[in-house]
C-alpha cells in the first residue's frame, strides 16, 4: 500500500482522557500530606503541559517542602490508575483504524514520560498502531525538537501534527508540517488558533487530514 503521510499525535487531551487517574493521583496525594486539594480544573490546566511546570506549580503550593517524594507518589498512583480509571476520547480508536487502512503512519509526540505513557498505550491497546514514540525525557527538550526527530526519522509526507496545545501546533509549524488543534482536549482553545484546522472531536480528524492534504 502506497504511504500517504506521517500523522504526529499528542497523547493527553487528544487520544487519551487521563483527567480520572491523574486528578485522583493528585488529589489523594495531597491529603496523604493532610493539605486541602486543588481543585480538578486546576489540576487539568497542565496536562500537556511540560512536566517541569507542574512540578514548579507543586512548589508553589506546597512551600517549604520537599516534592520529590510526593511526585514520585503521584507517578506511581497515576500509574496504577490509569488502566483503571483511564480513557481512550470517543471515536480514537476508529480514528486510528481508519488511518492505519488508509496508508499512513503513524507516531506519539508528548510531553508524558515513562511509564505513564508507556501504561496509556499499553492499556488502551493502542500501541501497536504507532511506529514511533517520542516522550519528553529531559526539561530542555520541547515538541519542536522531539517532532523534528520524528519526521526524520519516519519520511514520509505530507507531515501532520495533531493536538490540544499551542507546543503542538508549535512543532508543526517549525517543521514545515501542516498542525490539527483539537478543541475538545485540555487547552484552551486560544492556544490552537493558529492552527491549519481546528476539530471539535476526534471523530473528525480524518476529514480534516484530507481537506488539509488535498490542496497540497
Amino acid at each position: 500500500m502506497k504511504t500517504r503521510g506521517l500523522l504526529v499525535f499528542d497523547l493527553d487531551g487528544t487520544l487519551f482522557r487521563g483527567d480520572r487517574a491523574t486528578v485522583a493521583a493528585v488529589r489523594e496525594a495531597f491529603g496523604n500530606l493532610g493539605l486541602a486539594p486543588p481543585e480538578a480544573e486546576e489540576i487539568c490546566s497542565y496536562f500537556g503541559r511540560p512536566i517541569h511546570e507542574f512540578h514548579a506549580w507543586l512548589r508553589g503550593i506546597v512551600p517549604g517542602r520537599d516534592i520529590g517524594e510526593m511526585l514520585g507518589w503521584i507517578e506511581r498512583r497515576e500509574t496504577e490508575l490509569v488502566p483503571l480509571e483511564g480513557r481512550l476520547f470517543p471515536g480514537v480508536r476508529e480514528m486510528l483504524e481508519r488511518f492505519k487502512s488508509e496508508g499512513f503512519r503513524l507516531a506519539i509526540c508528548s510531553n508524558g514520560r515513562n511509564p505513564y505513557a508507556r501504561t496509556v498505550l499499553e492499556s488502551q491497546g493502542i500501541a501497536g498502531f504507532f511506529e514511533a514514540v517520542r516522550l519528553r525525557e529531559i526539561e530542555t527538550e520541547n515538541k519542536t525538537i522531539m517532532a523534528r526527530d520524528l519526521l526524520a526519522a519516519i519520511p514520509a509526507r505530507p507531515a501532520v501534527v495533531i493536538g490540544d496545545r499551542r507546543d503542538d501546533i508549535d512543532a508543526g509549524k517549525a517543521n514545515g508540517a501542516l498542525a490539527i488543534g483539537c478543541a475538545y482536549g485540555y487547552g484552551p482553545r486560544e492556544e490552537i488558533a493558529g492552527a491549519d484546522a481546528i476539530v471539535e472531536t476526534a471523530g473528525e480528524i480524518p476529514d480534516a487530514v484530507a481537506r488539509l492534504i488535498a490542496v497540497l
